[in-house]
Formats: C-alpha cells, structure tokens, sequence
C-alpha cells in the first residue's frame, strides 16, 4: 500500500469539479492515467491549474512524507544494516512542512505562498523542496552534511554545531548517523488509504460523508498516528499547553537540552492545531 499523492491530488480536483472525491480512492483506478485525463476534460480546463499538476503533485508528496516522519517516526539503516528509530533533526527542513496540514486549493494556504512565489518566478522546481532538507539527501535517504546544515541549525537550534561545549544538536543526534539511510517500514501505517490519509489529516471533511469506503479491506487494522517523542514530552510537561509566563521558544530550549530536540515554531503548531492534551 503506497501512500500516492496523485489520488490525494485527484480527490480535491474531483470536489472541485463537482464529483465524487471517493473515485480518488478506489484500488482500481490508475491514479496516472486519471490525472492525465483531466487535460481531455472541458471542466478541469477551465477551473484547475492543470499547468501546476506536476509540482502540485510532487509538493503533496513531499508534505507526506513530512507528515509520516512527525506522525510514525522513520527508521535509519546503517550501511551494515542495523536500524534504528530515526530522530527528529535527521529530517529537519527550514520549510518545516510537518508545522502545518494540507487545505485545498493549495495555492490559498497562506504557507505555501511563498513556495508558489518563487515556483511562478521559475525560480523553485518540485525537487528543490527535497534538496532543502538540511541533513537528508533528498534523492537517495542519505543522512549527511550539506552546505546549509550549519546555518539551518545555527538559525532555528540557536546555535548547536561544533562550537557548543555540549556538543549540540546537530552532534549528538545526527552527527552519529552520517552514511545511514532513512527507511520506512509499511507495518507501521493503517492498511487501506482511506485509513492512511485521515490519520495524517488529508481526508477532507466532505469525504466522510461521500459514498462508501469500497478500498477498505474486511478485517483490516487501523493504526492511529503516534505523537513524536518531542511532542509527547512536550504534553506531558505541558498538559494545559504553553504557560502564559513562558514562550514557545524557552520550552523548545528545555526540552531540546532534556534530549527532545524541537523548535518554538513546531511547539505553536502543537496548540495551533489542537493537538495538546487539555
């Protein structure tokens, strides 16, 4: 089972058109062709971006995989084959793409603004969202040292490389695992789509409601979303969310010395999307 974004991308055209977004989801539907039919089709001409499919896409499916690392966890395989659970900053992109969920169209999300920006000037492909990733080739899932590591983490860990007497971020939990590389292990998501996509809140609400859920296997086992390490010390701390005497970058400092590297900006996120235990 293959988290594809063309079905999310085509369950949001078919809303839009009109349809019924639960074609997205049906096994039998090759999600490439579906899109590619959309250029025959008078209606999609006129109200989607069909110029845009290709980097929408692409953008969708690197919000997924953001959103499975904050929500699962990936794992990292050393060049020996011994693996272990992947810690947060391995993944740690300036974009932070796991800060916020996905609404459609996307060209209104106020996050993405700035993306779709430098993509109308030509200055941004879809791959360069996977060359961002600060520690992470975007190409092979290779843990390594890039050229914007050092300014990324001196930017959003106030400064945590080599300089820092404790060692630091960068050192202590990706340092180690330079040459590994991310994996993921499908035992760990829900086993139909459908299942998938709501637990990482890419189901529209409208959808629920939609026809029935035909792509959900008899007897499958749904697996609910499991919080970070960060974010699960982060509500056990903090059960009634950010104090009113405290920011969120003093209590991203604490628990990034407690060994729960986080940022402020991921901690707003948490209250933002009513995501902390009240």
């Amino acid at each position: 089972m293959s988290p594809e974004p063309s079905r999310v991308y085509l369950a949001n055209a078919y809303e839009i058109l009109g349809e019924d977004p639960q074609r997205a989801l049906d096994e039998e539907l090759n999600p490439a062709r579906a899109v590619f039919s959309l250029g025959e089709n008078v209606s999609a001409q006129n109200k989607l971006r069909l110029e845009d499919v290709e980097f929408e896409i692409k953008l969708i499916a690197f919000w997924i995989m953001n959103r499975l690392d904050e929500d699962y966890g990936a794992a990292i395989c050393s060049p020996a084959g011994n693996l272990l659970r992947a810690s947060h900053p391995i993944f740690f992109h300036p974009d932070q793409f796991f800060y916020f969920y996905l609404s459609f169209p996307l060209r209104q999300m106020p996050e993405l603004s700035t993306i779709f920006e430098e993509y109308d000037a030509k200055r941004m492909r879809a791959d360069d969202l996977w060359n961002r990733y600060s520690c992470l080739d975007g190409d092979t899932g290779l843990i390594k040292q890039k050229n914007q590591t050092e300014r990324n983490f001196e930017n959003y860990f106030c400064g945590t490389m080599d300089g820092n007497p404790d060692g630091g971020v960068f050192e202590r939990y990706v340092k180690p695992f330079l040459g590994w590389y991310v994996v993921w292990g499908e035992d760990l998501f829900p086993e139909d789509l459908f299942g998938l996509f709501e637990s990482i809140q890419l189901v529209n609400r409208h959808w629920k409601n939609t026809g029935e859920r035909s792509q959900v296997s008899k007897g499958s086992k749904k697996r609910g979303a499991k919080p970070s390490p960060a974010k699960r010390e982060f509500e056990r701390r903090y059960p009634g969310g950010i104090p009113s005497e405290l920011s969120a970058e003093a209590i991203a400092a604490e628990l990034t010395e407690a060994g729960f590297p986080i940022t402020g900006r991921s901690i707003l996120s948490y209250e933002k999307n009513g995501r902390v235990s009240k």
